[in-house]
């Protein structure tokens, strides 16, 4: 009896169970009644949802009196009971403060683009989603007014050059401190797939808050987070095809042999010198059968009937039989096309409690040199979990590895000039199909040498970070902590197999061993608060402290003598030129930094930074104040302007203003100002210690002093901006060498002294010319920037103007050898003097009548015309015939 009452009660409750839950079904739309896809509708409270379909319908089980939350990018989300019906219409309206840009201002501090007082740019993150690229640093190029990158190097995974408005530095420019959730480190090994955002601070107001470092600008990175919603797992597949650039059309074999016999005749050479030269050379040829297929007709008939070409010897009239190889070395040297290929696989998810992403990411760049290529995994995972209502823990971790071998060119010029125009009788593989090694690996078939010269490396990176935010009072004051460990290693192997060249072969096997490590950790700690007063005051302060250690350490090692090729590593190498080198070398920082934001009613706005700094790279003067100031006016929000007619056209005007100074040391060793030494050679068997810097104890921090003017401006409720900034920059106290006499016993010191000033002028513009949310848009976006510096100071050297460097040129308008080029006070970093080409005179009637009265004051030449009275004047040499 027991028994079927309890299953009778469990059938009951199974019943009321399933007559609780329901099927709701719906359909999202906008306010003009159009169908919204891919709106996200969730049960509130747990991890059940689906996403509308291409008509906006959506269909979800769900018990009866379960709230559902209906959301879309672009819109205000909306909250509906699921009761007695089963169908329900939603209209979702745009959100106007989506549209206001978010910006992440540092420190994980995000500000809102229209309350901000500072210059810093956003770019557009669809940059990184539409192309296959290496490094993210890649995409800034072109996206970012005032940022200049510059790619150095076309081989796959190299990383660009970056430059903030002109850089803050007269010897170097300067690079802007990249900073990745909140780690320093570089964009290197960065899955540009995995990043969500990239900011650049650009004003001293803005930057101030990195203090010491950021004298250059400040690039903050932040990668992909979980959200609560649906669980979701993409994949995402991009591909592309690289085309080696086309070089110098040069001339075929027979051309090539003509000319060059008629230039070493004209040029004074015998049949039998032009007979013995390399590449046209018939001579040569006959002697170096498997080099160079060249030779005279006479002997070598059956030639012709191996494919060889005949013609007739300009210079000595007789026949000559050759083979042109035109560009297949050529087409042996690049792999063109190239593909390039990025998978990316990640997962998200969340509820109120806890978040999580994970991603997984492999990229190959094949290079459109045979030889070069770069390689690429990655993998994240980061996540946070309310532990207790004001209790919130968060984690990560991020790790790559990557690999992109080097050629063994000394100088890859080598390989774009000397290679390509190889001379087109040079036969490119062996008689039996080898690869011909040529006169060296300069010289020689890259398939050969890039077999007997190997070159192996690999660099992992891993970020581990943890931390945890305390919510002391509700929605106002919160305790952060944060605390991140980098490390990074990079490995690197070489080994030359046994190899032959022209004159010999090589059995030396020198092989080579390098490794460099690099740990750093950073911990931070936070206090913010956050409130409003009266409805009308909205003010948000933080202050905190920061530790940043940074260790590195290096190893070298290099052998040869190895007995065979099969084994590259140093263990099988002899021991009689056996070397061996480590270094290692590190530095601190100690800082504390404060942030206050104050507004009024969103129409006057104020922002005040501040950073204390203390670095070990420095002695007597190792701390550094850093303050920052800035000011704005919205004023489109006063009554005024929004009783005028014009605020119907331009929605938002905000004129700024900022001041602020930044610091460097980035010129100082780590340990210049505590004596640099060396070891010397042995005397008498016993090895000494020398001193070989001077002692600078009294270094301190370059220091760039910033004024900045600011407008940003809105058109068609936001639809049209524009960004315009004007900045004035003076960097004095620059790090400068200063050359010493001989009797010194050293050749210079390191001191303070020098300024430089940059000024300019910077435009974006974004424009939203079809604006649809859930269809087509069409975005339009440009920038531009004006920089002009100025060398304001120079170490004293008695030169005028205390110049450094420079070439003399005549000039036409003062009649006089001036100085131009190098670095002078009062003049202009980077400008170029070359010369410019009139003509190449072919003969003496041409130099008569086009140089005839020249005269080159520095070289001390002068044309055929020059009256004796002209060379007396201007001082001109006698010349003798």
């Amino acid at each position: 009896m027991k028994k079927a009452l309890f299953l009778m009660m469990c059938l009951c409750f199974s019943i009321s169970v399933l007559a609780q839950a329901k099927t709701v079904t719906g359909t999202v739309v906008d306010a003009i009644g159009e169908p919204i896809i891919g709106a996200s509708v969730l049960e509130m409270g747990t991890t059940n949802g689906t996403i509308t379909d291409v008509d906006g319908n959506f269909t979800l089980q769900v018990p009866e009196g379960t709230k559902l939350e209906v959301s879309f990018l672009g819109y205000k989300s909306q909250q509906i009971v699921v009761g007695a019906q089963s169908h329900y219409k939603v209209v979702l309206k745009e959100d106007t403060e989506v549209l206001d840009e978010v910006v992440v201002v540092g420190y994980g501090v995000k500000q809102k683009r229209s309350t901000m007082t500072t210059a810093i740019s956003k770019m557009d993150s669809k940059v990184l989603e539409n192309a296959a690229i290496a490094n993210a640093a890649q995409a800034l190029q072109g996206s970012v007014s005032g940022l200049r990158v510059t790619n150095t190097s076309g081989a796959p995974g190299s990383s660009p050059t970056i430059v903030l408005r002109g850089g803050a530095g007269i010897e170097s420019a300067g690079s802007p401190l990249v900073v990745v959730d909140g780690v320093v480190r570089s964009m290197d090994d960065v899955n540009p797939a995995d990043i969500e955002s990239i900011q650049v601070l650009k004003d001293a107001a803005s930057t101030a808050i990195y203090g010491a470092r950021a004298n250059n600008g400040v690039i903050l990175v932040q990668t992909k987070k979980g959200k609560e919603g649906v669980a979701q797992i993409s994949y995402k597949f991009k591909g592309g095809l690289n085309f080696a650039r086309k070089g110098y059309e040069y001339m075929d074999a027979e051309n090539y042999i003509k000319y060059g016999r008629l230039g070493r005749q004209y040029s004074g050479g015998s049949l039998s010198q032009i007979d013995g030269m390399r590449g046209y050379g018939a001579v040569y040829g006959q002697n170096n059968p498997e080099q160079f297929s060249i030779r005279y007709l006479d002997g070598n008939e059956d030639l012709l009937q191996e494919g060889w070409k005949q013609m007739t010897d300009p210079i000595s009239g007789k026949q000559i039989v050759f083979k042109d190889y035109g560009t297949t070395l050529r087409d042996e040297v690049y792999k063109d096309p190239a593909f390039t290929q990025d998978h990316y696989l990640s997962f998200t998810g969340g509820n109120e409690k806890g978040t999580f992403a994970a991603s997984l990411g492999y990229y190959s760049e094949d290079g459109t040199v045979k030889g070069t290529q770069y390689r690429r995994f990655s993998g994240t995972l980061n996540g946070n979990y309310k532990v207790l209502p004001i209790l919130n823990i968060k984690g990560g971790v991020n790790f790559s590895t990557s690999e992109a071998p080097e050629l063994y060119y000394d100088d890859t010029a080598d390989l774009f000039e000397r290679l390509q125009s190889v001379e087109p009788t040079w036969n490119p593989y062996l008689p039996d199909g080898s690869p011909n090694y040529g006169y060296g690996k300069r010289d020689g078939n890259p398939l050969y040498w890039l077999d007997k010269l190997t070159n192996q490396n690999n660099t992992r990176r891993t970020t581990l970070n943890i931390g945890a935010d305390l919510e002391l009072i509700k929605d106002k004051l919160y305790l952060r902590e944060n605390s991140s460990l980098y490390y990074s290693d990079y490995t690197k192997e070489t080994f030359d197999k046994a190899y032959r060249d022209y004159w010999n072969e090589n059995t030396e096997r020198k092989a080579s061993f390098e490794y460099t490590r690099t740990i750093q950790q950073q911990h931070s700690l936070q206090l913010e608060y956050t409130d409003t007063f009266k409805e009308k005051h909205n003010l948000s302060a933080m202050v905190g402290g920061e530790y940043f250690e940074n260790q590195y350490l290096q190893y070298k090692g290099t052998a040869d003598g190895a007995p065979f090729d099969q084994i590259p590593t140093l263990n099988v190498s002899g021991r009689d030129n056996m070397w061996s080198y480590s270094y290692r070398q590190g530095y601190r920082i100690a800082s504390g930094f404060a942030r206050v934001t104050y507004d009024y009613e969103r129409r006057y706005l104020f922002t005040a930074v501040a950073r204390y700094d203390g670095i070990s790279k420095l002695s007597d003067n190792r701390w550094g104040f850093f303050p920052g100031v800035s000011a704005g006016w919205n004023v489109h929000e006063e009554a005024f302007f929004k009783d005028s007619e014009l605020a119907k056209v331009v929605s938002t005007v905000k004129p700024r203003i900022s001041y602020g100074i930044n610091g460097n040391v980035n010129g100082i060793g780590n340990y210049d100002v505590y004596g640099i030494y060396d070891k010397q050679t042995a005397y008498n068997g016993t090895t000494g210690i020398l001193n070989t810097g001077v002692i600078n104890s009294k270094l301190k921090w370059e220091k760039s002093k910033s004024f900045e003017l600011g407008l940003d401006l809105g058109f068609l409720d936001n639809r049209y901006n524009l960004i315009l900034d004007y900045y004035n920059r003076t960097t004095s106290d620059l790090l400068t060498n200063v050359n010493l006499p001989g009797y010194t016993g050293f050749d210079s010191f390191k001191t303070n002294l020098g300024s430089l000033r940059n000024t300019g002028f910077e435009v974006e513009g974004n424009l939203s010319l079809i604006r649809n949310p859930k269809g087509f848009n069409w975005d339009f976006s440009f920038n531009a920037s004006l920089v002009h510096n100025k060398i304001i100071k120079l170490p004293y050297n008695g030169n005028e103007n205390n110049r450094q460097g420079g070439t003399q040129v005549f000039d036409p308008k003062t009649q006089q050898v001036i100085w131009v080029g190098g670095y002078q006070e009062g003049h202009t970093m980077g400008d170029i003097y070359a010369y410019k080409q009139v003509k190449i005179l072919s003969d003496w009637n041409e130099v008569n009548t086009m140089a005839g009265n020249y005269i080159d004051m520095i070289a001390g030449l002068y044309g055929p015309n020059v009256s004796d009275a002209d060379k007396k004047k201007y001082e001109c040499p006698q010349i003798s015939n």
